[in-house]
Order: C-alpha cells, then structure tokens, then sequence
C-alpha cells in the first residue's frame, strides 16, 4: 500500500484486509469471517485492530461507513453509485 501525499495508509495484513473487504462487500460480520476462514471472534478482532491501525494513522474509523471511506481512499475497494431508482 502507498503513501499518498493526503493521508497515511496503515499496514494491513493480508487477513485484516480480507475480512475489511469481505464486510465492506456486504456481508455480514458471520459470512466475513466464513469467507475468510476465521472464526467470527477472530474476525472482529481483525476489524478492531483495522480500526486501531486507521486511528493511529490520524485516520480515524469508528463506523462502517467511515471504514469504507477510508478503503476506497486506499483502494482496497472501489465505489460505484448506481442510479436512484425511478419513481413511477
């Protein structure tokens, strides 16, 4: 991962940016960590050390939203905004 001139990007490892990407995705915190093959407790703890890391990168990332925001920034994900759907 970059530094950019913007921001800090913490070290993630290969695991915390699995489950990060697998619960940014969509799923739930239960399918993140089935996905990844980690227990959901396990899995939790990556997202909390996730956070850590952000916080002490002056990034701080309390909500599931804010982890987004900081893994498109990253780009570990990409956002795409799909069209309001039509009212008829």
């Amino acid at each position: 991962m970059s530094t950019s001139s913007r921001h800090r990007t913490p070290r993630l490892s290969p695991q915390e940016t699995a489950v990060l990407v697998a619960y940014l995705s969509g799923l739930t915190m239960d399918a993140s960590a089935r996905r990844v093959g980690v227990g959901v407790g396990t899995a939790k703890q990556y997202l909390e050390r996730v956070k850590r890391k952000y916080a002490a990168a002056g990034r701080p990332a309390y909500t599931k939203l804010d982890l987004a925001r900081c893994a498109v920034e990253d780009g570990l994900l990409t956002w795409t905004e799909r069209p309001a759907p039509q009212v008829r």
